[in-house]
């Protein structure tokens, strides 16, 4: 009897080192920009432990990437539901009302993560968008004289950023992006641009020459 019983608990533990594998393998080819090949491991390994929870996530960022928003706030919804939580798969599952320009139903997402210590300057920021591009840009300048008058964080340069790209003013947006660049780290500066990658800039057009 003994032997029966502990022959589950190994078949479970076989499946959650498949599953491990499984993930290790997707990571490495993402780095190898095989992002089918990264899918095809991540399937795996949900079939082998449905509570991973890396393995949503890793998936949701791969469909995030081929732009299938729908498929990638499915698999954070799973991730979420296995680690309730976390602040990160909160924000995330915000950000994919915010992709898919339903800014409305993004900005109280957005504005309840205001006050969370590491989230809350970004949080803060996607509220301003979801303002100016949702249509309310009265607020959105209000928002913006409070980042002004505040200074100093990443959202004072991005939304200034923001509300001249927003206003075609391609070269004072281009002097607020290469001030930050110069003060933040390539991480934090990835973070907040990647917002404007979303709504259709970034790359910035090159200075003309003369």
């Amino acid at each position: 009897m003994p032997a029966t019983a502990a022959k589950p608990n190994s078949t479970l533990n076989s499946s959650t080192e498949a599953a491990k594998k499984a993930i290790s393998d997707a990571v490495m080819k993402m780095k190898n920009n095989d992002a089918d090949g990264a899918l095809r491991s991540l399937n795996q390994a949900l079939t082998l432990n449905p509570n991973a929870t890396g393995a949503y996530v890793l998936r949701a960022s791969i469909f995030y990437e081929k732009k299938q928003y729908a498929q990638a706030e499915d698999d954070f919804k799973s991730a979420a539901r296995l680690a309730p939580t976390n602040v990160v798969l909160k924000f995330n599952l915000v950000e994919m009302k915010f992709v898919q320009k339903e800014y409305d139903v993004a900005r109280p997402g957005y504005l309840a993560l205001e006050g969370d210590s590491d989230l809350g300057d970004f949080a803060a920021y996607k509220v301003f968008l979801c303002d100016l591009y949702g249509g309310h840009e009265a607020a959105a300048r209000k928002e913006l004289d409070t980042f002004n008058d505040a200074m100093g964080n990443p959202s004072y340069y991005f939304a200034n950023a923001a509300w001249d790209l927003y206003h075609k003013n391609i070269e004072d947006a281009r002097d607020w992006l290469t001030s930050a660049s110069r003060i933040y780290p390539a991480p934090k500066f990835t973070t907040y641009g990647q917002t404007l990658r979303d709504l259709g800039y970034l790359p910035i057009p090159p200075p003309k020459s003369p």
